[in-house]
């Protein structure tokens, strides 16, 4: 079991429940979206406000 695997959960409840706001390019060789920029704005979609992540040690 690798024990350096990590989920961010919000800072205000806890959920595992969040999204980052990210640029993705299309890749015409592979044809898939590849991400491309990931920006510091997060937000929670059990508090429906903009969050703070934290970043806690995966369980299960």
């Amino acid at each position: 079991m690798d024990d350096s695997r990590m989920t961010y959960v919000c800072a205000a409840c806890d959920t595992t429940a969040v999204v980052r706001e990210a640029w993705a390019a299309w890749d015409v060789a592979t044809q898939a979206w590849r991400l491309e920029e990931l920006f510091d704005f997060a937000f929670c979609q059990q508090c429906h406000r903009r969050t703070r992540l934290e970043a806690r040690p995966a369980t299960g």
